[in-house]
């Protein structure tokens, strides 16, 4: 995957469009850790995991997506205004540990 750096050196979330549906992903050692754009529920999936096809899943539609989804070599697509909406958006929600800190970057991403 090709990473993005932060100040000191820290991995960032990218915001990846899987088909429809976007997805903020960060990459670990043996993890992708997985955060849905629309509702800020986590999926950890692992980096060798095998694909599988589309349509024999029995996740939900926008999960199927996220596993079957090259993640690797996904481009990111956050910038300014996608901060910005993020940021209005997540506004009244409960937020969790993993997006606390991927508004933290998407104020500092708003800011540049």
């Amino acid at each position: 995957m090709n990473q993005i750096f932060g100040e000191n050196g820290k991995k960032m979330w990218k915001l990846i469009n899987c088909g429809t549906y976007l997805w903020f992903v960060m990459e670990k050692k043996k993890y992708f850790h997985c955060v849905y754009s629309n509702t800020g529920e986590y999926k950890k999936l692992k980096l060798s995991e095998k694909k599988h096809s589309l349509y024999t899943s029995r996740d939900k539609m926008y999960i199927t997506y996220l596993k079957t989804w090259p993640l690797d070599t996904a481009p990111c697509v956050l910038d300014r205004k996608a901060a910005k909406f993020y940021i209005k958006h997540w506004k009244d929600k409960t937020k969790t540990k993993r997006m606390k800190e991927i508004l933290r970057q998407l104020k500092l991403t708003q800011k540049q």
